[in-house]
Order: structure tokens, then sequence, then C-alpha cells
């Protein structure tokens, strides 16, 4: 008799414990400015801090999911986007071999541009605004195309511009470490200008 009241209080431990040690770790995700799911769900109890910082710092958020979210998004599984993959796994220096030497790594030197674009892309879009008013061409929609070029001197954002004729120019924008915004043009989106100050 003594066994079975034994095994009985283990067995309601247990089924007590399990879901009182999972209530604190709750499924979670990140959405990037506009509210678009971005990355992997993952848990609350173990979130990758790394991640979380990553999506903060380009003007997103990351929030627990109610219980239909969490379906929907365990049907629907998103893998961590390439931007983010370049900061945590750059890319291997090549092996140099030379005949006469055991093989050895080469060294590169240490870079000061970073592989994705930094900077405040509503800031860009309105500074892009005052810079082309202030030349006397206002314009009537400047919108943020999400593509990037990579240029020897950093990381650009691709703005697409339009005026009221219908005229269209591509804008690209840097934003320097000093947090000082610079902008360069093309009509074409191959022959950019020099790159011309628009503010902070």
């Amino acid at each position: 008799m003594r066994t079975k009241q034994l095994v009985f209080a283990s067995a309601l431990a247990l089924g007590v414990a399990a879901p009182l040690a999972s209530a604190g770790a709750v499924p979670a995700h990140c959405f990037d400015m506009f509210g678009a799911a971005i990355g992997p769900t993952y848990d609350t109890a173990a979130p990758n801090n790394h991640w979380i910082l990553w999506v903060h710092a380009r003007g997103g958020t990351c929030r627990t999911l109610q219980p239909d979210e969490v379906v929907f998004h365990s049907q629907r599984p998103l893998g961590y986007p390439s931007e983010y993959l370049l900061t945590i796994a750059p890319a291997a220096p090549p092996v140099v071999v030379t005949p006469t030497a055991p093989p050895v790594l080469s060294s590169q030197p240490p870079s000061t541009a970073t592989s994705v674009w930094l900077g405040d892309t509503a800031r860009a879009a309105e500074l892009i605004t005052f810079a082309y008013a202030n030349r006397g061409r206002p314009v009537t929609m400047v919108s943020d195309t999400g593509r990037v070029i990579y240029r020897a001197d950093g990381v650009w954002r691709i703005y697409d511009v339009t005026w009221r004729d219908g005229f269209r120019r591509q804008v690209a924008v840097h934003m320097r470490p000093t947090r000082e915004y610079f902008a360069i043009e093309a009509d074409d989106g191959e022959n950019w200008s020099t790159a011309v100050f628009i503010g902070r």
C-alpha cells in the first residue's frame, strides 16, 4: 500500500511540476521594422541575445507569440537572414600554399567596413527629401527598396526617388561611423555620382 501511495505521489508531482517548469519558456519571434516575421521562432528560456540585439539595431522588435501565432510560425519556419549570418560566421580566409613551406592561413587586414547597412532608413529617406527640396526640386516620393550595393567605402542602401513629372532616380545612402549620412545618385543604377553629405 505504501508503494502505491509513493508511486501515485511521484506521478502527481511530475504531472504538476512539468507544466510549471515549462511555464517560463514561451515561444517568441522577431519582426522587422515593417512588422514582417524575420528569423526563426525561439524559446524565451534560451534566447539568442545576439540575434535579438541585431534585430533591434535595425528597428525591429521581438515579442512572445499568441497561441494561434505559434501554430502559424511553427508551420512556416524561417531561417536567419543572410545579412545576419554574415555577422556571426564570416568567410574563412583563403589558404595559401607555397612549395617550400608548410601550408599557412594568410592573414587579412582588419576591415572597418561592415557587411550590412547601418543606419536609420526613415532618417535617410527624410534627409533625401530635404536635400532635393534644398536644391529647389522637391520630390513626391522616396521609397526604400531594401537593396544595398557594396562599394570600397562601405554598404549603401538604395532608395527610389520620384518627382511629380514622373522622373525617377535611384539614390544610395551610406552612414559613416560618425553618424553622417552621404548620398550618391544614378539614373541607370550603375553610374553613381560622387558622394555628397546630406545630414546627420
